[in-house]
C-alpha cells in the first residue's frame, strides 16, 4: 500500500526551478532512501511533504487522498513527522518536556505529571528507545537528541517519519543503535524516508532508493539493483573512479609545530606534532577525543595553559583568532552554519568579511575589488549560486562549505589551513571536489590539517595520520604504515601497540 505519492511535483522559486516533474512513492512499512548531490532538490521535496512549502504544480496523495499541505502542523495531523539535520528542541527543557511540548495533558490547567511520565515510558518501551527523560536536552549527546525528536514525532502518531541526515554528527555505535530502532519502526508498520550522503548506510538500511539530480527525477530502484558505483553515476552523471585524488609532497620544510600543548579546560594533554609544507595531516578520533578542541586552540579560539606553537620555526603568539589570521593560520570549523558563516548575509559579504581591512580605501570598502575577487573565487571553487548577492543560508551545504573556505583564500598570506569535518553533510561529488581543493592548497606550499570521523577519506587523502583519544595523541601513522584496524585500535583502546612516534 502506498502511504505517500508525489506525482509530477514542480517547485519554483524566483528565478529557480528547484524541482521539475518529480515522482516519489513511499510504501507502508518501508525504509526508503532519498539521495542526490547538494542542490539536487532533496530538502525542497522534504519540505513540501512537511508542509513548509507548497508545490507549484503536481499532485500529492497521503493515504490515497489527494491534498495540498498548508503548514507543518497540517502535515503532523496527517501523520507525517520530520526530524531535520539541525536540532529543533528547547535545550533548557527536559527530554520529556520536549516530547510533549504544547500538548501537555492537563486538568483544570494543572499538569498531570504522572500521566506524562507513564505516556513517555510507554512510548519508549513500544519502540525500544532509551533516552534520559528528566535532564535538560542541551546536556545530551547529538544522538540522544535525535532520539528525543523521533519520540516527539512518534508521540503524534506519525505513520511517516522523515530523517534528514540523522547520522551526520553521531558515532558509529550511535548509528548502529539508530538503525536498530528504525528497523523496529518498520516492523511496527511505520514508513521511513532516510536522507543521507553516506551511501554505505543507505545500502545497509534502505529497501528502495530514489535518486534526484539537479531538481530532476533519476529513478527509483531496489537497493539490490544498485552498486555504490552505479548509484554515484546516477547522482552525478559521472564515474568517480578516483574518489580520493592524491598528490605527493616532496619537502621536509616545517610550516607548523605544536610542542607540549596542555589545556585543562579543553581536556588537552601534552600535545606535540608537526606539519610540513605541502603536507596533508589527518587527525582521527572518536567524538570527545579532543580533535576539535585542539584545532580551535591552534586557531587561538581555545584557552591554553602551557605549550608552544611555531610557524616556520618561529614562535607564534596565537592568543586569539585575529592573531592566527595575521599569522596565516585559517580554520574552517566543524559547525559551518554557526561558526563559519553569517547566515543572513550574502555570499560576497561572507567571502570578504575576514579581510575587510585590506579591502578598504580611506575607510570605505573598495566594492570593485571585493566583487572582482569574489567572482574569481566563486568561479575557481565552482560555488553554485544564482548571484553573489544571494543570502548564504539559501545555498546547499556543499556550497556553503566552499564559501567558508573561500573567505580564507581572500587572505594575503596563507600558511596553514585547518579543515574540521569539511565533508560532513555534503554529497559524494562535492567531497571529491573538496579533496582536490585541499590537494591544490597543499601544492602551493601550505600545510593542511584535515580532521575527519571518516577513516576512509583520511586513508585516501592524508600523508600522515595522528590518532587522538581523551585529549591525547595516542599514535602517528605515516602513509606507508596506514592500517585501518590499527588506527581504530588506537582511537578506541588504552592499549596502544602500533604506529610510529608519539605513542604511549
Amino acid at each position: 500500500m502506498k502511504i505517500v505519492e508525489m506525482i509530477s511535483i514542480r517547485k519554483e522559486f524566483p528565478g529557480v526551478v528547484a524541482l521539475d516533474n518529480i515522482d516519489f512513492a513511499l510504501e507502508e512499512g518501508e525504509i526508503h532512501g532519498l539521495v542526490g548531490e547538494n542542490g539536487a532538490g532533496k530538502s525542497t521535496l522534504i519540505n513540501i511533504l512537511a508542509g513548509v512549502f507548497q508545490q507549484s504544480s503536481g499532485e500529492m496523495r497521503i493515504f490515497g487522498k489527494s491534498l495540498r499541505l498548508s503548514s507543518p502542523s497540517d502535515a503532523l495531523r496527517r501523520g507525517i513527522g520530520v526530524v531535520y539535520q539541525d536540532t529543533v528542541l528547547d535545550p533548557y527543557f527536559t527530554s520529556e518536556e520536549n516530547i510533549w511540548l504544547g500538548r501537555e495533558p492537563s486538568k483544570l490547567s494543572v499538569l498531570k505529571g504522572k500521566k506524562t511520565r507513564s505516556d513517555t515510558k510507554e512510548l519508549c518501551e513500544e519502540f525500544g528507545i532509551e533516552v534520559p527523560l528528566r535532564v535538560p536536552v542541551g546536556t545530551l549527546s547529538v544522538a540522544k537528541q535525535k532520539m528525543v525528536e523521533i519520540l516527539r514525532a512518534l508521540s503524534m502518531n506519525s505513520k511517516v517519519l522523515v530523517l534528514d541526515e540523522p547520522t551526520a554528527s553521531i558515532t558509529q555505535s550511535d548509528t548502529e543503535n539508530l538503525f536498530k530502532i528504525l528497523r523496529n519502526l518498520k516492523k511496527a508498520g511505520i514508513s521511513v524516508i532516510f536522507v543521507s550522503h553516506h551511501l554505505d548506510e543507505v545500502f545497509d538500511l534502505c529497501d528502495r532508493i530514489t535518486v534526484l539530480r539537479n531538481g530532476h527525477y533519476e529513478g527509483t530502484y531496489a537497493s539490490s539493483e544498485l552498486s555504490t558505483r552505479s548509484l554515484i553515476k546516477l547522482m552525478t552523471h559521472r564515474d568517480l573512479t578516483d574518489q580520493y585524488p592524491k598528490q605527493e609532497y616532496n619537502t621536509e620544510e616545517e610550516v607548523l609545530r605544536v610542542s607540549n600543548l596542555n589545556s585543562m579546560k579543553l581536556g588537552l594533554k601534552d600535545i606535540s606534532f608537526e606539519v610540513k609544507k605541502g603536507e596533508i595531516v589527518g587527525f582521527f578520533g572518536m567524538v570527545g577525543s579532543g580533535r576539535t578542541e585542539l584545532v580551535k586552540s591552534i586557531f587561538g579560539a581555545g584557552e591554553i595553559d602551557s605549550g608552544e606553537i611555531f610557524i616556520e620555526n618561529q614562535p607564534a603568539n596565537i592568543s586569539n583568532p585575529s592573531r592566527a589570521m595575521r599569522t596565516g593560520v585559517y580554520l574552517c570549523p566543524e559547525d559551518r552554519r554557526r561558526e563559519g558563516l553569517v547566515q543572513d548575509m550574502s555570499v560576497v559579504d561572507n567571502l570578504s568579511i575576514p579581510f575587510l581591512g585590506s579591502l578598504t580605501k580611506f575607510g570605505v570598502i573598495d566594492s570593485k575589488t571585493v566583487n572582482s575577487k569574489a567572482r574569481k573565487l566563486s568561479k575557481d571553487l565552482e560555488i553554485k549560486t544564482p548571484s553573489l548577492r544571494t543570502i548564504v543560508s539559501n545555498l546547499s551545504g556543499g556550497n556553503q562549505q566552499k564559501v567558508v573556505l573561500g573567505k580564507w583564500l581572500m587572505g594575503p598570506k596563507s600558511r596553514v589551513f585547518i579543515f574540521d569535518e569539511p565533508t560532513q553533510g555534503i554529497d559524494v561529488g562535492a567531497k571529491t571536489e573538496f579533496y582536490k581543493i585541499m590537494q591544490d592548497i597543499a601544492s602551493k606550499g601550505c600545510g593542511v590539517i584535515f580532521v575527519s570521523s571518516d577513516i576512509r577519506e583520511l586513508l585516501g587523502v592524508a600523508d600522515r595520520i595522528y590518532v587522538m583519544r581523551l585529549g591525547k595523541i595516542t599514535a602517528e601513522f605515516k602513509r606507508e604504515e596506514f592500517d585501518q584496524s590499527s588506527i581504530l585500535e588506537n582511537a578506541l583502546s588504552e592499549t596502544v601497540s602500533t604506529g610510529s612516534g608519539n605513542c604511549e
